[in-house]
């Protein structure tokens, strides 16, 4: 039962937060109930490491008269603590680093937002069965859906909001697929023993909801809802996918798909490189994020791909926390740039670093072409990392006394979940690991960084002169591989065919009921009877 505890905190603050919003509005008051509530659920899902593995059966119909498959469960092991904790640690850290955002988006209906989309996050993350799993991503869906329609500019971005939930809801039928086939396999299972027949399935299922299998990028631009709550808007559903991803079996690649997997491969490391090299470009991290997300997801999928789903988790908290360490940076105090810094550390991979168990995910059998694409794209990676660091700009403003302790204090808490996690995490965290793949890394990232000052390009940060004919041809190529990596294409050609076949079933809806409604239901009645009879000769 000590598994819901954390949940269920997370929930009744939101509310209490929302009805004191409503009845006695007070700014302090619902920050330091936000406060508070995250910090005790942060430490009791830190605590729950003593106790892992731990199972909680919610609801089951085995073994009754009803002869029906499935229950719903919740678990906390080594793949779904390290993302509760990072999910845990970045609500922590938006409530703490939104002291210094009062004139922003920093407000009790987006704290009572937050912790409602970690509460919900948490159930998809500790899903311990996938039909457990199947409503988590069906409830976080539709209350994403709702929030962001009901924003104040939330209206020239209907299309967009819709296509995204679409894509989800995509995904959710593809792990309905993938339980249908896994209980042909085996009349009933858990997410830690996924059966072969249906691995690809659920692999696809958590690729479609990452946006890398197939590359999909449907939601670029979004509402105004951006840093605080808009980041565990976006993480969340992000790490219910990376945890179903550590829970995949090693041999998820079917043996019938033979020398065909290459495919897989180079999907992945388009999606990969795309990314990387868009967030590099990107004028802000918070225009990059989508990219940033895509990035890192596909390398943790290609660690499954490699049969190493456990090295996917190093990848997947190397997106959650040193991106949520950049994304929750505002406004920017230049005396507190450092502390951004120490996000390298989750995303260099060194030795002994949260990173270094990854690294095995990317070689898999042996050091190939896949492998060299993968790491160029974690130096680009890397570059863009570091883009945004030294990227001048932002606020410098003074903030009020009490805004000064914790608004640092939220970054802190990331930094520190980051280095814990890489201690103990989960068995095989703390490694040394293949320390020449990070070597290679670093040394094209310091060689791009020195060689793009030789070349001229502006300094301090990144950034191509606007007259450069490499500039003009990105600007020229850009738009035209957004449009085709976005799939909009696809999904507008759905569209129409979904319009078009609304448009001929209202026609013949039409002709039905009109005055001739009679006779044409009594000849295509003449027909059906004659077809029938026809058979019947037959």
């Amino acid at each position: 039962m000590l598994i819901l505890l954390p949940i269920g905190l997370l929930l009744v603050a939101a509310l209490v937060i929302t009805i004191l919003d409503r009845v006695r509005p007070n700014y302090g008051t619902a920050w330091l109930i936000a406060t508070g509530v995250s910090l005790t659920a942060w430490l009791a899902i830190f605590i729950f490491r003593l106790w892992l593995p731990t199972t909680l059966p919610v609801l089951s119909w085995e073994g009754t008269e009803l002869n029906l498959s499935g229950y719903f469960s919740l678990v906390m092991d080594y793949q779904s603590w390290p993302y509760a904790l990072a999910l845990m640690t970045i609500t922590l850290a938006i409530v703490l680093t939104g002291a210094a955002r009062t004139r922003y988006d920093s407000a009790p209906k987006a704290w009572a937002a937050s912790l409602t989309i970690t509460a919900l996050g948490l159930v998809a993350v500790q899903s311990g069965t996938s039909l457990t799993m199947m409503l988590a991503w069906v409830i976080v869906d539709l209350f994403e859906l709702f929030y962001l329609l009901r924003l104040a500019d939330a209206d020239q971005f209907n299309f967009r909001i819709v296509l995204s939930y679409g894509v989800r809801v995509g995904s959710v039928m593809m792990l309905f697929l993938a339980t249908m086939v896994g209980w042909q396999s085996v009349h009933s299972f858990n997410l830690n023993t996924i059966p072969q027949s249906s691995g690809l399935l659920f692999l696809l299922a958590a690729g479609l909801r990452l946006g890398v299998l197939p590359l999909n990028l449907p939601f670029l631009q979004e509402p105004v809802l951006r840093r605080g709550g808009g980041n565990i808007l976006r993480l969340a559903p992000v790490a219910s996918s990376l945890v179903l991803l550590a829970r995949l079996p090693e041999n998820t690649l079917p043996a019938n798909l033979g020398g065909n997997s290459w495919i897989l491969f180079a999907l992945l490391a388009i999606a990969a490189l795309y990314a990387a090299f868009r967030w590099l470009a990107a004028k802000d991290e918070i225009e990059g994020r989508p990219f940033w997300i895509v990035g890192w997801a596909s390398l943790a999928t290609a660690s499954v791909l490699n049969g190493e789903p456990q090295a996917s988790i190093a990848w997947g908290l190397a997106l959650l926390l040193p991106g949520s360490l950049l994304f929750l940076y505002y406004p920017r105090i230049q005396r507190m740039n450092f502390l951004l810094y120490f996000g390298l550390i989750g995303l260099v991979g060194w030795p002994y670093t949260p990173l270094s168990s990854g690294w095995v995910g990317l070689v898999g059998s042996g050091f190939n072409l896949w492998t060299f694409l993968f790491v160029l794209a974690q130096t680009v990676m890397i570059l863009g990392y570091l883009n945004r660091i030294l990227q001048p700009g932002g606020e410098a403003g003074a903030l009020e006394s009490w805004a000064r302790l914790v608004f640092p204090l939220g970054l802190i808490i990331i930094i520190q979940t980051t280095i814990g996690l890489g201690l103990i995490g989960w068995p095989g965290s703390l490694t040394l690991g293949l320390w020449w793949l990070p070597l290679i890394s670093s040394i094209l990232a310091a060689a791009a960084f020195f060689l793009s000052r030789r070349l001229g390009i502006s300094p301090p940060y990144l950034q191509l002169p606007a007259s450069s004919r490499l500039t003009q041809v990105l600007e020229w190529a850009t738009p035209r591989l957004e449009s085709i990596f976005r799939l909009e294409w696809l999904y507008r050609a759905l569209w129409s065919i979904y319009t078009l076949l609304g448009r001929i079933l209202q026609i013949f809806s039409q002709t039905l009921e009109g005055e001739g409604g009679i006779l044409w239901t009594a000849l295509l009645l003449l027909l059906l009877i004659a077809a029938l009879a026809r058979g019947a000769n037959f």
